[in-house]
């Protein structure tokens, strides 16, 4: 690989940022693979879902998150290959989720 190369990796910040809108929820992700596990995810507007992890926090279990479930949440930060990296969130007012 050429020297001024670099691969950008889940430590590099500097990904474009994005606010997601969504009601968290947990579900089994990668289905029959060795990745398998319940993952926590946003629920957003068009049926999409999309894999949460907390900048700093354990990627395979997330207290703070999982106290969380079943709110709806703004969350900022950046959209990585597999997941969501998440660096700030809001939690909202359910009668706020006119889009849920």
């Amino acid at each position: 690989m050429p020297a001024d190369a670099q691969e950008k990796d889940d430590t590099t910040p500097g990904g474009p940022v994005e606010r997601l809108r969504g009601r968290l929820c947990r579900e089994r992700v990668d289905v029959g693979s060795k990745s398998e596990r319940l993952a926590l995810l946003l629920a957003v507007a068009g049926g999409e879902r999309v894999v949460l992890r907390r900048s700093g926090a354990n990627p395979f279990r997330d207290p703070e998150l999982e106290s969380l479930e079943g709110q709806v949440l703004i969350v900022e930060g950046e959209r990585r290959a597999r997941y969501f990296l998440v660096r700030r969130y809001l939690v909202c007012n359910d009668d706020d989720a006119s889009s849920d």
